[in-house]
């Protein structure tokens, strides 16, 4: 019997093995992907990721670059687009994850390829049913994405989804992470970014048909997040508690942030501390859904007309400052980019 049992060996997942068993606690990780499956569905997942975000963290550095990205482009109809100085980086996130898994075999966790079919609350702690046998345990996380078991079972809620495609296509690789926004988006956005030598375009399902198509894959993004993420001593992270933002769609920093601070809980008995964390989170604000819902009923017309102080390449800040001031009803708009794409990835 390990003292705790993780579902998933994402993001999240290793994220909380990783500093659970470099602090003495013994980590059973399982996984439902073959070996096989695993790279196949985690190539298709988001790659991007601030360095700020492992500012955050503990034991994990960015490794396995593909891409360095040093700046943000939002591009409004009308033409205008807002430049933001951002730091970041693209991840070869397959290698990535197979060096935080090396990490945490190297620390003793055990890694278990099965599917879990239920769980649910004992006296002494958890027994998760598998199919390959069952599983007993201490403590419970659950980092198992969108459609996780452990927060139907344990936690009996669900976030809002919203599904994604995203596509790697030829073209010239730059530092660049481009947003487009625009009423044909329905209160989501195109991309663009940097993959290896290649680029990553994507948006909400069905919206986009690009050519020179190299592989496709396509997702569900669980956000809005859901009512509690502790409950004694189970837990859910990232994407099986709708961390992903509702503006930018992008869970990778909170899934590996939730993860270690999760595990923070368990190891320093601090009852309560991660549902706390989280609360008190920017990446929790509720002024994210606020602009998430302003965005889903916006017309090409009002972003226009928001954006057109920032015209001719205008410095963001100090043209945002004197925007509100002249047009005090797209404040939340002004906000809500700024801190979508400074905070959230």
């Amino acid at each position: 019997m390990s003292d705790a049992v993780i579902v998933g060996s994402g993001p999240a997942g290793l994220s909380a093995a990783l500093y659970l068993s470099s602090n003495g606690v013994s980590v059973t990780v399982i996984e439902r992907l073959s070996d096989s499956r695993y790279p196949v569905y985690h190539s298709v997942c988001g790659m991007g990721i601030s360095d700020k975000a492992f500012g955050k963290l503990d034991l994990i550095d960015p490794t396995d670059v593909r891409n360095e990205i040093v700046r943000t482009e939002l591009a409004f109809p009308g033409g205008v687009t807002v430049s933001l100085r951002t730091r970041g980086y693209v991840l070869d996130r397959v290698a990535f994850l197979r060096h935080l898994r090396d990490k945490c075999t190297e620390n003793g966790c055990e890694f278990v390829n099965s599917k879990v079919i239920s769980a649910e609350r004992t006296d002494g702690g958890f027994s998760v049913h598998t199919s390959s046998g069952d599983r007993e345990c201490k403590y419970f996380l659950g980092c198992d994405g969108a459609h996780s078991v452990v927060r139907r079972d344990i936690f009996g809620s669900r976030p809002l989804m919203v599904a994604a495609e995203e596509f790697i296509v030829d073209g010239e690789p730059d530092g660049v992470f481009r947003v487009t926004l625009g009423e044909r988006y329905k209160g989501l956005y195109e991309w663009a970014f940097p993959s290896g030598d290649r680029r990553n375009i994507g948006s909400g399902a069905g919206l986009l048909h690009p050519e020179n198509v190299i592989s496709k894959g396509a997702r569900n993004i669980p956000y809005g997040g859901v009512p509690r993420i502790s409950d004694g001593n189970a837990f859910i992270c990232g994407d099986a508690a709708g961390m992903a933002n509702p503006v930018s769609g992008g869970g990778l920093m909170a899934a590996m942030v939730s993860g270690q601070n999760a595990a923070k809980e368990i190891v320093s008995g601090r009852k309560g501390s991660y549902q706390g964390w989280w609360d008190g989170s920017i990446l929790s604000s509720p002024r994210f859904m606020g602009f998430k819902r302003t965005l889903d009923g916006w017309t090409d017309a009002d972003m226009m007309k928001a954006s057109r102080p920032f015209r001719n390449g205008r410095n963001p800040y100090v043209w945002g400052v004197i925007a509100g001031i002249l047009h005090p009803k797209y404040i939340p708009m002004y906000i809500g980019c700024l801190k979508t794409f400074k905070h959230t990835w």
